[in-house]
């Protein structure tokens, strides 16, 4: 069913934009949008279900936060590499605009200040992720600016609700040399910064597929999209992936109703074009042949039987540490998926972090990784989301790749988030962009964690150590070959990436070292409580002997997820919360 649309053309370039809302969203949109998590308190006491096996009704499982609503696509070259109509929309006004600005600059106009040293958005870009102290984007050198130096530049469209984006061509799977892909987006009223989006450096082994990396919103629903260089890529296109993704709607200018946005500053990884930081270098080894133990990965003849939709994993499950929110629990449609699980033994974990605006609330984790999924198994055709775990900025984690819950000790479910070496590894995602702000107390706890569960699992008692790692196909490094690699890196270490940030690397000692603790916990627990959305807000302190593994009401069982009566509700061992 597609959501109604307000048309409206593009006006012609150098006109008068028309503006407008251009999507029709529902009552219940509009509440799952500004649904987040108030501070705890007695109300959450008095909403608990002290009753073994509690439940909410079966409409307040996260796949029912939204109606369904199809996959948004904006063509922005055609098959033999020519821009099209939507893609240049914008060029125009950028160029009149830079005009404007450079002569108002010579006339001493304040208002003139170029788009790479605005900074009024960088203080929320912190508190979006609760990292007070984290450091400032690094902004882009005057040379590089998405609008003024854009072959391809749309105008500001108002499109419908979305949480992911992604952009893709055809041909190789690099982009052309030089050319570079900006987004930025709408959320709440506020345009974002310009973001770059790189080519993604994960994917299955056996194939290649061209795309960016995943891009993460808190329900946006207005983009600009840049594409600086020479050489355009052929058949580029824009997806934007609603919360609930069914079936595709190409939109051609016809479709497409344009607003205003004013400059916005542009954001990256200073490492992002040569140095990609203090990355480790590998111990020189020898090239070796494929390891006995993973030349034949054991392959599931089908997926793990999925649980219903109201037994979510529980916290011992496998001897996990944290609570896990279930493939089923978040919503995976089942007819996405066309990869069937396979194991392999394994023994590193490699960190990741997604792109994005890093503004999403707590309800809205659940709809991110569903886009997530979609944007993986279908729209890069991979057959299923890539990594093992997501882990948001609230310290949730969702299992990803499937089978990855289940697999036996010492292996683990084959992905596809880090090309080379997807064979041999578990990866874990941190929802959000961590090159220049860090990911939250809890979000590092989780990981970290979940690191170090896997590895004890794998007999493996020094997770700070180095160890030989195969390498699958030619990406950084030569197929066939084995380089030493920590037990827990970085996406970059393997790869050509920023991945998982420059702060975000930053902290991987920090995820080491909470590995090592969980390495040295009992098995089935942690040296605390597991870390929930209810410990990172007001009142969870007084809470806490309710809740956790030694309390009352259990360790949580299940993430933050939108209830379909409003507000919010988490599971726990022995009850479910409302608010």
């Amino acid at each position: 069913m597609n959501v109604p649309r307000a048309l409206g053309r593009i006006a012609p370039r150098g006109g008068h934009r028309l503006s407008g809302h251009a999507g029709g969203l529902s009552a219940r949109a509009h509440a799952c949008r500004s649904a987040g998590l108030i501070a705890l308190s007695s109300l959450l006491l008095s909403s608990l279900v002290p009753v073994a096996g509690a439940a909410p009704d079966a409409g307040d499982s996260s796949s029912q936060g939204e109606a369904p609503a199809p996959v948004q696509i904006l063509d922005l070259t055609t098959a033999g590499g020519q821009a099209t109509e939507v893609a240049q929309s914008g060029l125009d006004d950028a160029h009149a605009s830079t005009g404007e600005e450079a002569g108002s600059a010579a006339a001493g106009s304040a208002s003139a200040t170029p788009v790479r040293s605005a900074t009024a958005a960088v203080p929320a870009l912190a508190q979006a992720t609760g990292a007070a102290d984290a450091p400032a984007p690094s902004i882009l050198p005057v040379a590089t600016d998405p609008q003024a130096d854009a072959a391809l530049l749309t105008d500001p469209l108002e499109v419908d609700r979305f949480f992911v984006a992604g952009f893709t061509w055809t041909g190789s799977a690099d982009l052309p040399d030089g050319v570079r892909i900006y987004l930025r987006v709408r959320e709440n009223g506020t345009w974002s910064p310009w973001y770059l989006n790189e080519a993604a450096d994960a994917g299955r082994d056996d194939r290649a597929t061209p795309g960016t990396g995943e891009f993460v919103t808190g329900g946006a629903d207005a983009i600009q999209a840049s594409v600086v260089g020479s050489s355009l890529p052929a058949g580029l296109k824009l997806a934007l992936v609603p919360s609930r993704p069914q079936g595709e709607e190409v939109l051609d200018a016809g479709d497409l109703t344009t607003t205003q946005a004013a400059p916005t500053p542009v954001i990256e990884d200073a490492s992002a074009t040569e140095d990609h930081g203090a990355q480790v270098e590998p111990a020189a080894m020898a090239p070796s042949a494929s390891p006995a133990w993973a030349t034949q990965p054991a392959a599931v003849s089908a997926a793990p039987a999925a649980a219903p939709a109201l037994a979510p994993a529980a916290t011992s499950a496998n001897g996990l540490p944290v609570a896990v929110t279930t493939r089923a629990e978040w919503g995976a449609n089942a007819s996405y998926m066309s990869w069937d699980p396979e194991y392999a033994r394994a023994g590193h974990v490699v960190v990741h972090h997604t792109a994005g605006t890093n503004s999403y609330s707590a309800g809205q984790s659940a709809f991110i990784v569903r886009g997530i999924y979609y944007y993986h198994a279908v729209t890069l055709d991979w057959g299923d989301i890539g990594y093992n775990f997501l882990v948001d900025k609230f310290g949730t984690v969702f299992e990803g790749r499937s089978g990855s819950v289940a697999a036996p000790a010492g292996k683990m479910s084959i992905g596809a988030h880090a090309r080379g070496v997807n064979t041999g590894t578990m990866g874990i995602s941190m929802m959000g962009d961590y090159s220049a702000v860090s990911p939250s107390d809890a979000q590092l706890s989780s990981v970290g964690k979940m690191a170090g569960w896997f590895l004890k699992r794998a007999g493996i008692s020094d997770v700070t150590g180095w160890a030989g790692l195969h390498v699958w196909t030619t990406e950084r490094y030569q197929a066939g070959s084995t380089i030493s690699m920590p037990r827990i890196l970085g996406h970059r270490d393997v790869g050509y990436t920023t991945c998982p940030g420059n702060v975000g690397y930053s902290k991987l000692d920090t995820i080491r070292a909470i590995a090592k603790a969980q390495g040295a916990a009992p098995q089935g627990g942690s040296s605390s409580a597991p870390s929930t959305v209810a410990q990172d807000h007001p009142g969870a302190v007084a809470l806490r002997s309710a809740l956790g593994v030694n309390g009352w009401i259990g360790a949580a069982t299940s993430g933050v997820q939108a209830s379909t009566k409003g507000g919010v509700f988490q599971r726990f061992k022995h009850g479910v919360g409302y608010w």
